[in-house]
């Protein structure tokens, strides 16, 4: 006869049940309305971006200036900052908090690092240069992960 296994040691926690199949994921829909939220926040950041460097949006030369270039770069780093940061150190991005979604590890069910988010940055970069199939990939998924979320080994959960 087998003896049981030991007791887990002092300290341990075990992963949330969010973690576990069948959690409680983000589907598809909240999360285009989430992105969307995202969107116009950059926007709005974006378009003082512009006006702050001069940038001229009616003029038809304005993406050969070097003032809308610059405007373009700032608004990628900020774009980095935005989603990689708040994935990290918040969770989630505004539009995903609103709706109560947290970016957790696939594995653990804890908040990601830095590393990761950057990770995944880089995935939802590639998925919706893709005509946005690594995003709709959410909709059929068992755990609504999309191409981003495979690569950083990441779900979105609610709750």
């Amino acid at each position: 006869m087998q003896s049981p296994p030991p007791p887990p040691p002092a300290g341990y926690m075990p992963a949330p049940a969010y973690a576990a199949p069948g959690g409680n994921y983000a589907g598809f829909w909240i999360r285009v309305v989430a992105y969307i939220i995202d969107a116009i926040i950059l926007a709005i950041v974006g378009a003082i971006i512009y006006t702050v460097l001069g940038v001229n949006v009616g003029d038809p030369n304005v993406m050969s200036s070097g003032k809308y270039q610059g405007a373009q770069g700032v608004n990628f780093v900020i774009s980095i900052a935005y989603f990689a940061g708040l994935w990290a150190f918040m969770g989630g991005t505004l539009g995903q908090r609103i709706f109560g979604m947290r970016v957790v590890d696939v594995n653990t069910g804890q908040r990601i690092g830095i590393g990761k988010a950057l990770l995944r940055y880089v995935g939802l970069f590639i998925s919706f240069l893709v005509c946005f199939i690594g995003v709709i990939w959410v909709a059929f998924d068992a755990r609504k992960q999309g191409w981003a979320d495979k690569i950083a080994s990441t779900v979105v959960v609610r709750g």
